[in-house]
């Protein structure tokens, strides 16, 4: 299917996704190449490729880990902006949970490529029950020095990706490990509902009503990215 039948319509969308984006007048920026733009105008003009054709879902993988902190608030923003206003669904992949508490409502924790906990935003924050996130939540710098912290800290080495341990993927680092994971692949549990947990010791490792406070006082980035 064509999305547009000329040359002037084709025209006519470009101009009107550059003014969507923040790139005027249009006009002048059609006709300039890559290195004669920012790095936050060349991140726009990407945005604007993404959303061009009206996309139901657009995948964002690390869209904004290269920039300033003050020109990534501009990007996140602007991409909540076309999300809410087009009803376009996104996957955000990132490793920074205190953007993906802003910018996603649901929350799906990997390690090694395997999913180890799921839940909307509210829950995986601030009752996270899987070691790995609870490690990535305290993980999250804090302005407040008087926070406590749990002081959960992730050791040792990064297994290969290609080549993972058997049983819990997470296990040789996990500080509350035991026998039965090094040997059993945990399966992801619904442990309340639309909270999943691949974890054998859920029942036992302390859970978000230890992290609780730590993850509510997750900064909201400096930059004051919308929730």
């Amino acid at each position: 299917q064509r999305v547009a039948k000329s040359r002037e319509e084709v025209d006519e969308r470009v101009k009107q996704i550059l003014n969507e984006v923040e790139l005027a007048p249009p006009e002048e920026f059609m006709q300039r190449f890559p290195h004669e733009l920012s790095g936050g105008q060349r991140q726009r003009v990407a945005v604007a490729r993404a959303f061009i054709l009206d996309p139901e879902f657009v995948v964002a993988d690390e869209p904004v880990s290269m920039l300033d902190v003050s020109i990534r608030a501009e990007i996140l923003n602007l991409m909540l902006a076309l999300v809410q206003k087009r009803g376009t669904s996104f996957l955000y992949v990132t490793h920074d949970l205190a953007l993906a508490r802003h910018m996603c409502d649901r929350i799906v924790v990997m390690y090694l490529g395997k999913v180890v906990e799921v839940g909307d935003t509210v829950t995986v924050i601030n009752n996270s029950l899987h070691p790995y996130t609870n490690a990535l939540i305290n993980a999250v710098p804090v302005p407040d020095p008087d926070t406590k912290r749990s002081g959960q800290v992730i050791s040792g080495e990064i297994p290969s990706p290609i080549d993972p341990p058997p049983g819990c993927r997470f296990h040789t680092r996990c500080p509350y490990a035991h026998t039965r994971c090094t040997y059993e692949d945990p399966p992801l549990v619904e442990v309340e509902k639309g909270h999943w947990v691949a974890c054998h010791l859920v029942e036992t490792v302390p859970n978000g009503s230890a992290t609780s406070q730590q993850a509510t006082d997750v900064p909201a980035n400096a930059t004051a990215i919308p929730s």
